[in-house]
């Protein structure tokens, strides 16, 4: 009997990285997203200086891990049935910041590839085609309308949400 290897792909911040202290939610939302508000969106830092201070709040000691989710990670790993992956929306000005936090916490090894978004797409748009071209089986976010995005896109994935609040990997979204 052949043993099938489950493909799962994990968000980075909110998920494996916890998000940045002392900033409230409702303004790292008017920070990320669209400030239209009707319909699904990012902004993209134009300014050097936005860009600047993402780079700056994104150093590994302000961004640490989030324990309970790393625990879960490393016990998937060390299964041997699952591949794990992250497909993180991050823009590619945060790609060297990203390899060095890997490198700090020592994580990069539990991971078959770490995406991030180099193109600059829409988060969205991109978690929808790595998806896709990943054929992942489970992925896993905090981003709730990003994950109501995907479910209307992909039909045969299993979606999971992480509650912000409770900052561990908890029920699949139907």
């Amino acid at each position: 009997m052949v043993k099938k290897n489950i493909r799962i792909g994990f968000d980075l911040d909110g998920v494996i990285i916890g998000k940045p202290p002392f900033i409230p939610n409702y303004i790292m939302e008017k920070l990320v997203r669209n400030p239209t508000g009707k319909k699904l969106g990012y902004r993209y830092p134009k300014y050097s200086i936005e860009r600047k201070i993402r780079i700056l709040s994104h150093y590994p000691l302000f961004r640490p891990p989030i324990r309970n989710n790393i625990n879960l990670i490393k016990e998937l790993y060390k299964s041997n049935a699952y591949t794990l992956y992250v497909v993180s929306s991050r823009y590619s000005f945060l790609k060297s910041r990203t390899r060095q936090w890997f490198g700090y916490y020592k994580l990069r090894r539990f991971f078959k590839e770490i995406y991030i978004n180099d193109f600059d797409e829409q988060p969205h748009l991109f978690k929808e085609r790595m998806i896709k071209r990943l054929g992942l089986h489970v992925f896993i976010d905090d981003d709730l309308l990003l994950l109501k995005y995907l479910r209307t896109r992909s039909k045969d994935i299993d979606l999971i949400y992480v509650k912000d609040h409770e900052k561990y990997v908890r029920g699949i979204l139907k």
